[in-house]
């Protein structure tokens, strides 16, 4: 999987097991530099403070991005993301909509399915004959 898709673009699909591995590196990226941006933290080194602010800028939209493509593979609209900043009830959402429940299966209006084809293997027609092997004792 492209990483800079991943986190960058909102088009497409984002399966579940890779919601999660991309997530779960960005909430240990922002738990630090949330620390240090915190008020009673904050030093007078500027250097580190914009560096702060950049961290945060792309973990910011790193994490909208993951949320859309995982909106979309729930076959959702990307506008839902508005409600991941509603305090108490966002967190509950992103945890149960985006983090367990599983996607739309098959392909849907924003692509095909991040887990593969899932339709059965087509029937085989009686033209094809079974190929058998005797080995001889």
């Amino acid at each position: 999987m492209d990483q800079k898709w991943a986190l960058f673009s909102l088009k497409g699909r984002l399966r579940r097991r890779d919601y999660w591995l991309y997530s779960l590196p960005v909430l240990f990226i922002t738990i630090p530099v949330f620390w240090y941006t915190h008020p009673d933290n904050l030093s007078d080194n500027s250097v580190l403070n914009i560096l702060s602010m950049l961290i945060m800028g792309f973990v910011f939209w790193a994490s909208i991005a993951l949320n859309v493509k995982r909106l979309h593979d729930r076959n959702k609209s990307a506008l839902w993301v508005l409600l991941t900043f509603v305090p108490l009830i966002g967190p509950v959402f992103v945890i149960v909509e985006l983090g367990i429940l599983s996607g739309t299966k098959g392909s849907n209006q924003y692509g095909q399915d991040p887990k593969g084809p899932t339709e059965p293997p087509s029937e085989r027609n009686d033209n094809d004959k079974d190929e058998t092997m005797t080995i001889e004792m």
